[in-house]
């Protein structure tokens, strides 16, 4: 990490650390020890397991050939629509990227495969998914909604830092240690990101092993569409299951009694699915559904690993996000 805009995000994760630990006592007398983070371990599992066709990641490999790679006419295949961004939740699956890169996509040799287990997916998400979120949505408060999807994602800050760690994203790591233990803590389990408020401002960012590999050049592989879990790549893929391996070791595995942990599972999918509601009907009603799909998440994991190596106005732009929600 070099440059003014790591030594910012340094400085703010060690004044965050700094404030809890000088606070530490009032928190032990206004928090109960029951509020910890294991809100929704196993849950978080579940979460990416049920609608992935959101999951940002990455597009490093290289041109097959020496010719320059140019850019097809605009089509529903080669431009999908860009979606929009879902107010109050700050997941990555919230931040879509238009890539301008010379890279290819991923190769998608099992086309036809692919395109059969999308088919089932969208039937059952029309079926079954779809109503059921909206009447979640309908039913269910925003602020409620909220805290449950808070609550889960600041289950994956762990994993999150690690990555951090291995990227040697130092000020990084230390913002998202910050966010998890004031979120674990004075958020009650992260039903409350107080992290991303003030004095602290620290945003949520999402990270994986997967993108610890584009990090370091390891290439998509080939293209794979996986019922109910929906896109990813053979790169991807290896990282979320090293994710979901870990989360347990770091968050513990007895967190949750075995009968609350369909209803974790549920809620995660029902969370992700509510987030992702417009990408994913932009997707439906385009041309091509599946090319749409599949470019869409190509080109989100091309920006986020391309984000990763170089960074570029990104504390500029955190402050843009603050004064947006703020106004």
């Amino acid at each position: 990490m070099s440059g003014r805009g790591g030594k910012d995000s340094l400085l703010k994760g060690g004044l965050a650390l700094a404030w809890m630990l000088a606070a530490s006592p009032c928190w032990a007398q206004s928090v109960s020890p029951d509020a910890a983070p294991g809100f929704a371990a196993q849950q978080s599992v579940a979460q990416d397991a049920a609608t992935t066709p959101n999951v940002p990641p990455v597009q490093d490999a290289a041109p097959t050939s020496a010719q320059p790679v140019v850019s097809p006419p605009a089509s529903a295949e080669t431009q999908p629509a860009e979606p929009s961004r879902h107010t109050g939740h700050h997941g990555a699956e919230e931040e879509p990227g238009i890539v301008v890169s010379s890279r290819p996509l991923a190769p998608d040799p099992g086309r036809a495969i692919n395109q059969a287990s999308f088919a089932v997916t969208q039937a059952i998400d029309n079926a079954v998914l779809e109503p059921f979120s909206k009447g979640y949505e309908a039913v269910v408060p925003s602020p409620v909604r909220d805290g449950i999807h808070n609550a889960l994602y600041n289950l994956r800050e762990p994993v999150i830092a690690a990555n951090f760690l291995m990227q040697h994203k130092i000020g990084k790591t230390a913002e998202t240690v910050a966010r998890f233990v004031l979120n674990s803590t004075i958020g009650l389990a992260g039903i409350f990101d107080m992290a991303k408020r003030k004095p602290f401002r620290l945003p949520f960012r999402e990270n994986g092993f997967a993108d610890t590999m584009g990090f370091y050049g390891v290439p998509n592989g080939p293209y794979i569409y996986m019922p109910l879990f929906g896109s990813t790549t053979l790169r991807d893929l290896t990282g979320r299951i090293v994710d979901r391996a870990a989360l347990p070791l770091a968050i513990g595995r007895n967190v949750l009694p075995t009968a609350a942990v369909v209803p974790m599972i549920v809620l995660g999918i029902v969370d992700r699915r509510v987030v992702n509601k417009e990408r994913l009907r932009q997707e439906k009603e385009a041309a091509d559904p599946y090319t749409t799909t599949r470019d869409n998440y190509l080109r989100r994991r091309a920006d986020q690993i391309e984000g990763l190596r170089h960074p570029h106005g990104e504390g500029e732009a955190d402050k843009k996000a603050e004064k947006e929600k703020e106004g």
